[in-house]
């Protein structure tokens, strides 16, 4: 057998050898990827600026049980169309401007929620006798997960005050002014309604259809002349970035794809 021939048949070989084991190792970091995450939509996008209406993906999920008022949740929230009256959304609600936003408009576009129709009077209006526990209220949108397993989440979010995020579990009304989730939460709680900030983490998602929730928490804020009143807020909420469809599988199998055409690139040539 002669030299070329040899290292022909050896290099034939290999290449076999190469391709049954991407047969057993594609799939297997396909098995292992993280999900792939689509259809998590950003608030208020769907109106344009100067104008809005209800948001078709985020749900006003709950409210404190200690709420009486004509409200129900159970509806889709607010968006507000921003500028004037100054129940809309004060100037201290616009988010983003240090990253480009204005007025009602966050990064990439995002605009601000409410729970009312450019209303942005307290769900617990008046003052109270100090001191009082703050309230919160749960937001709720879908989003699509491709495989079952452990998802990476990146939320670029502001609130009023502050906000923290679940993917799944049930509510919990323990407390009757600050119901919460009992599901896995993502990250941190991102405090601050001014600015934007970025809430990281991971949490177990399913294939298929699951949701996020934002529990949202509005302050209880001491009168500065009068240290034995205070009142609330509305709470509010945006969130402007969420995460892009993971590119691990594709790498993955683009990875074994780019070993087979450069290992057939040698058999030529040695041939």
């Amino acid at each position: 057998m002669s030299k070329s021939m040899f290292g022909g048949l050896v290099a034939r070989r290999l290449c076999q050898a190469i391709l049954a084991g991407l047969a057993l190792i594609v799939p297997a970091a396909t098995a292992s990827a993280v999900p792939i995450i689509t259809g998590l939509h950003t608030t208020g996008t769907e109106y344009a600026v100067g104008s809005g209406g209800q948001d078709s993906f985020w749900e006003v999920y709950a409210f404190p049980t200690a709420y009486t008022g004509p409200l129900s949740p159970g509806y889709q929230s607010w968006v507000f169309s921003g500028g004037a009256p100054i129940l809309n959304v004060p100037p201290t609600w616009y988010p983003g401007r240090g990253n480009g936003g204005s007025d009602n408009v966050g990064g990439n576009g995002a605009r601000w929620l409410g729970l009312q129709n450019n209303d942005a009077s307290a769900l617990f209006p008046g003052n109270f006798s100090t001191p009082q526990s703050d309230y919160t209220v749960i937001y709720r949108t879908t989003f699509q997960s491709d495989r079952t397993g452990i998802a990476s989440f990146d939320l670029l979010t502001a609130a009023d005050n502050a906000v923290t995020f679940f993917v799944g579990g049930t509510v919990d009304n323990t407390n009757s002014l600050m119901p919460t989730m009992t599901g896995a939460q993502i990250g941190l709680e991102k405090q601050g309604l001014g600015f934007l900030g970025w809430v990281n983490g991971d949490a177990p998602v399913v294939a298929g259809t699951n949701y996020l929730y934002a529990v949202v928490r509005d302050r209880f804020q001491v009168d500065i002349d009068n240290p034995n009143i205070g009142n609330y807020g509305q709470t509010g909420l945006l969130v402007a970035a969420v995460p892009e469809p993971s590119s691990i599988v594709l790498a993955a199998l683009g990875g074994g794809v780019m070993a087979i055409g450069a290992l057939r690139r040698r058999l030529k040539g040695s041939v």
